[in-house]
C-alpha cells in the first residue's frame, strides 16, 4: 500500500489500495481470535500507515471495518501499553470517519462555527443497517478514485461519501467504543463523540426533502450512542433543543422509530428530564400568553405542539412507566378542553387518550373515560351539525364571513365550523382514530369502554330495541345515514378491515366525505354481529342448542390447550402493527 506497483488504470477502476484491504478484511473475517492477537502489532502498523496515506473514503472506511471486527473477536489486552495504542487508534480512526461524515456542511458565519447542510441532493445508502455491505459495494468504489482528490466532481461525491461515513457510524462506532475503553476509561469518550456530534446535529436541524438520507442515518446513529447512559453528556443538551424544535415531527417515517429509542434514553436516564417537559407544557397551559408579540392562533399551534411531545413522550415509554404522573397528565389534558373550541389542541388531546389506552393499564384510565367519552360524544354532535347544515346556502354564507374575518368561523364558541377547513377535518379524524382503536382492542386492555360501547354502535340483540325506541341511534349509525343521504354513491363502499387491526390508516382527510367507508364500515359489523347474535339466540329459545361432539370437543380442547402460544404471539404482532400505525400519526409532512 505504501508503494503499489504500476497499473493499468482504464476508465473508473477501483484503486489497488482498497482492493488489498477488501482482500485483508475477508482475511481478518475469516481467523481465528488467536491469530488476530498475535498480528496486533502488524495490524496497529498498518491501521497507522493507512491514517497517515491520502485514503480515498472507502479505504478509511474498510480501515474502521477491520478495526471492529479485531476488537469484536479478541480479547481485551492485558498490556496497558496494548490497550493504550488501540484506543488512540480507534480515536483517530473516528475522528477520521467523522471529517467524512462532515463533507456535505457548510460554515454560514465567518465570526462562529456554525454548520449547516449544503443544498443539494444526497444518495442513500443501505439504511437498514447493512453498512458494511453499503460500504464495498461495487458502486461506491468505483467512485473513489475522483472522491479523495482536491479536484473533485462536485457536491455530489461528497454527499454520498458524507451519508455512507454517518451510517458506517451508526453502525459500528457505539458497541466499539464500548469495548475499546474500559469502566475506568469511559471519560475519555465523551471529548470523542462531542467532536462526533458537532458533524451529526446540523443535520438533525435540517427537515428538508434533500436531506432525509442523512437525517434518517443520523438518528440511527444518535439512537445507538444513547443506549450507553455514560454517553449521555455528549448529547442530551441538544437532543432537547431538536425535541422542542417546532418542526421536530417534521421527518421521513424510518426516523420515527429510532427517536422512540431517543427519547426514552433521554427521560429514563435522567428522572428530571420528563418533570421538566411537563412543566413546560404547564407554562404553555397558563393564563398569561407566552410571548406577548406572538399572535393567539401561534401560540394555540405551540399548546398543541407541546402536547403532542408530550404524547410522544409516553409512546416512547413502556407500560405504566409514567403512572405517577397520570394526575399531571389528566389536568394537562384537562386544561387543554378548556379552551374555547380549539380543534389543533383538541386533535392532540384526542392523540394523547390513544396513547394512554396503549400505554396505560385499565386502573390507571378509570377517571380519564368521562372525559374520554364525553369529548368523543361532543365531537361527533359537531360531524352530525356539519352534515346537516352543510348546504350549499350554508356554505357560501361562511365564504362571505371568512372575506370579513377568516378567524371567526374557526376559533370561538359561535357555533359555525368552518367547513372542509383542515384543522376541522383533521380533528374529526383524531376521534375517529380513537374510536376505532377503543373497538379494536381486547376488553381486558379496556374495560371501561365497554360500558360506553352502546353509545356509539349499540348493543348486541339491540335490533328489536330500535324498532321500540326510536329516538335512541348510536352515533356512528345516525352519521353514517347522514353521509350516505349527502352521497348515495358511496354507501356501499366498505373498507376491508384486518383482524385485530384499526379500519383507518389515512393520515390526512380531504374532506368530510372520506369518513363514509369508515361509518358504512362499523355499521356493517355491528348488523353482522347482531344476526348472528340473535340466530344464536333464537336457536336457544327453540331449544335447538348445538352441543358438541366427542370429536369437536377434542379438537377444540386441543385447539385450546396448544394455540395459547400462537394467540399470544398473534397478538403481540397486532399490537406491534396497531403502534406502527400509530407512530405515522406523529409524522408531519416535511417543508416544501
Amino acid at each position: 500500500m505504501k508503494a503499489p506497483p504500476p497499473t493499468n488504470k482504464t476508465g473508473r477502476m477501483t484503486p489497488l489500495e482498497v482492493s488489498l484491504l477488501q482482500f485483508f478484511l475477508a482475511y481478518v473475517q475469516g481467523a481465528s481470535a488467536q491469530q488476530l492477537v498475535d498480528s496486533w502489532a502488524s495490524l496497529l502498523s498498518l491501521l497507522k500507515d493507512g491514517l497517515q496515506m491520502e485514503l480515498a473514503a472507502p479505504g478509511k472506511f474498510l480501515l474502521l471495518i477491520i478495526l471492529n471486527e479485531f476488537v469484536q473477536k479478541t480479547p481485551v489486552f492485558e498490556e496497558r501499553k496494548d490497550q493504550k495504542d488501540l484506543q488512540d487508534v480507534t480515536q483517530k480512526l473516528v475522528e477520521a470517519i467523522s471529517t467524512v461524515s462532515g463533507l456535505s456542511l457548510e460554515q454560514t458565519t465567518w465570526l462562529r462555527r456554525n454548520l449547516a447542510v449544503k443544498p443539494g441532493p444526497q444518495q442513500s445508502p443501505d439504511i437498514d443497517g447493512q453498512t458494511r455491505d453499503m460500504s464495498l459495494s461495487s458502486a461506491t468504489l468505483e467512485m473513489e478514485e475522483k472522491a479523495d482528490r482536491k479536484k473533485t466532481l462536485g457536491g455530489a461525491t461528497n454527499l454520498q461519501y458524507s451519508v455512507q461515513a454517518l451510517s458506517l457510524l451508526a453502525e459500528v462506532m457505539a458497541p466499539l467504543l464500548d469495548v475499546v475503553y474500559g469502566s475506568e476509561d469511559k471519560e475519555r469518550i465523551l471529548p470523542l463523540l462531542v467532536t462526533v456530534m458537532t458533524n451529526v446535529t446540523p443535520y438533525l436541524k435540517n427537515h428538508s426533502h434533500h436531506n432525509v438520507p442523512s437525517y434518517v442515518v443520523c438518528s440511527r446513529l444518535l439512537a445507538s450512542i444513547s443506549g450507553y447512559q455514560y454517553m449521555r453528556k455528549a448529547w442530551r443538551r441538544e437532543v432537547l433543543e431538536l425535541l422542542l424544535d417546532p418542526a421536530f415531527f417534521q421527518v421521513d417515517a424510518a426516523c420515527v422509530s429510532h427517536w422512540r429509542a431517543i427519547v426514552d434514553h433521554l427521560m429514563t436516564q435522567d428522572k428530571t428530564t420528563f418533570k421538566d417537559l411537563m412543566n413546560r407544557v404547564a407554562l404553555s397551559q397558563g393564563g398569561a400568553p407566552l410571548n406577548i408579540f406572538t399572535s393567539r392562533e401561534a401560540e394555540f399551534e405551540m399548546r398543541a405542539q407541546l402536547l403532542k411531545k408530550l404524547s410522544f413522550t409516553v409512546f416512547s415509554s413502556e407500560l405504566d412507566q409514567y403512572q405517577s404522573y397520570m394526575p399531571d397528565i389528566q389536568e394537562r389534558l384537562a386544561e387543554c378542553l378548556r379552551l374555547p373550541q380549539v380543534p389543533s389542541v383538541q386533535a392532540q388531546v384526542f392523540l394523547c387518550f390513544r396513547v394512554l389506552l396503549l400505554r396505560m393499564s385499565p386502573r390507571q384510565l378509570v377517571s380519564l373515560w368521562p372525559t374520554i367519552i364525553t369529548e368523543m360524544v361532543h365531537v361527533l354532535l359537531q360531524i352530525e351539525q356539519e352534515l346537516s347544515t352543510d348546504t350549499q346556502e350554508f356554505r357560501q354564507h361562511l365564504k362571505n364571513l371568512s372575506t370579513l374575518d377568516s378567524t371567526w368561523t374557526v376559533v370561538g364558541g359561535n357555533g359555525l365550523n368552518a367547513h372542509n377547513n383542515p384543522q376541522w377535518l383533521h380533528l374529526y379524524l383524531s376521534v375517529c382514530k380513537l374510536l376505532d382503536l377503543a373497538l379494536v382492542l381486547p376488553s381486558e386492555i379496556q374495560p371501561q369502554f365497554q360500558m360506553y360501547k352502546w353509545t356509539f354502535i349499540g348493543e348486541m340483540g339491540t335490533e328489536k330495541q330500535f324498532q321500540l325506541l326510536p329516538e335512541f341511534v348510536p352515533h356512528c349509525n345516525r352519521i353514517a345515514a347522514l353521509l350516505n343521504t349527502k352521497a348515495p354513491e358511496g354507501s356501499d363502499v366498505l373498507f376491508l378491515p384486518e383482524p385485530g387491526q384499526p379500519i383507518l390508516s389515512m393520515t390526512r382527510l380531504q374532506r368530510l366525505q372520506d369518513l363514509q367507508p369508515f361509518f358504512n364500515t362499523i355499521c356493517k359489523i355491528t348488523q353482522s354481529e347482531n344476526a348472528l347474535h340473535m340466530e344464536q339466540v333464537d336457536s336457544t329459545q327453540l331449544g335447538f342448542q348445538k352441543s358438541k361432539s366427542a370429536s369437536d370437543y377434542r379438537r377444540s380442547s386441543s385447539n385450546d390447550s396448544h394455540g395459547g402460544a400462537d394467540l399470544s404471539e398473534r397478538r403481540r404482532i397486532s399490537m406491534q402493527r396497531v403502534e406502527r400505525r400509530l407512530e405515522l400519526d406523529f409524522v408531519e409532512p416535511l417543508p416544501s
